[in-house]
């Protein structure tokens, strides 16, 4: 019997202390200057049990008064209105749904994510309340009209699922319309500045890359001939260029003897004739060439 008023003794000793200095047990990191005046003082913000009611950060700082006094009810030198707005059109006011503590130093809101489901339903449909200095002055967001949340979400800004198709149908087809938004963009390389067709022709409203580019009108890819780019375009300043040496088959000396021997001098332009590795058209092509 003795032994267990010991085990009682001692396990209330360590309850009250606990209740008593909760600080001393557990102390999950400095505060931040703004609340350095409340350090030691746990049960300021914690209630023990129950976490972090608002209702203790609401005796501070009022949500009528928040972006445009301080906790002493002295007007603020420069007020925030979205901050103003925002707080007073809570749905909800649990504050630890964006706020934290015992985390960032440093002055200001301390905020540890931004829940948008937490705003009013209105300030939800118009993110431009809070974010109109970040909007982009780009051509393609002054011409969408729509809302910032048919393309971004609330999670994070980027990637955006813009729909193409729904907003620029009409212009899709048009050569010179992409060029309206991406033409900082564009490749600045000689296939490039030199292609007469639309982007859409090769490039995707879905992902610029890759490219889908139909290569068989000028070479189509059969027998031994590999389908890697680098092996005849090897000059990255200009890929327009090619060469037909970029495999052990060709030789200079080689294609030169065969060429001679038909009666060809001028073969520097292989493609003229060669569109694939058919011979029979390849003569053909030369034989109309001739004429």
């Amino acid at each position: 019997m003795k032994q267990f008023y010991i085990i009682f003794l001692v396990f209330s000793l360590l309850v009250t202390a606990v209740m008593l200095w909760p600080g001393l047990l557990v102390n999950p990191g400095n505060l931040s200057e703004v609340h350095q005046k409340l350090d030691g003082g746990c049960l300021s913000c914690h209630t023990p049990l129950l976490g972090t009611p608002s209702s203790h950060c609401i005796s501070c700082h009022s949500s009528e008064e928040i972006g445009l006094k301080d906790t002493s009810g002295r007007e603020l030198v420069e007020p925030d209105s979205v901050a103003a707005l925002l707080h007073r059109e809570l749905q909800a006011s649990e504050c630890i749904a964006c706020h934290t503590e015992h985390a960032l130093p440093g002055k200001g809101p301390l905020l540890a994510a931004m829940d948008h489901d937490v705003p009013a339903t209105e300030l939800q449909k118009n993110c431009t309340v809070c974010h109109e200095p970040d909007r982009p002055e780009d051509a393609l967001h002054a011409r969408v009209q729509t809302s910032c949340n048919e393309c971004h979400g609330t999670k994070r800004w980027e990637p955006a699922d813009f729909d193409h198709e729904s907003w620029l149908r009409a212009d899709l087809s048009r050569s010179g319309s992409c060029a309206r938004c991406h033409e900082p963009d564009r490749p600045d390389d000689t296939m490039h500045r030199e292609a007469k067709n639309s982007c859409s022709d090769c490039h995707s409203t879905k992902a610029w890359e890759p490219a889908e580019f139909d290569h068989d009108q000028w070479f189509r890819f059969d027998r031994s001939h590999p389908a890697d780019c680098s092996t005849c375009h090897d000059n990255p300043a200009d890929y327009k260029r090619y060469t037909c040496y970029g495999c052990h088959e060709h030789s200079k000396r080689g294609v030169a003897a065969e060429h001679r021997e038909e009666g060809i001098r001028e073969f520097s332009n292989c493609v003229e004739c060669h569109r694939s590795s058919n011979e029979d058209e390849a003569e053909r092509a030369w034989r109309k060439i001739r004429r």
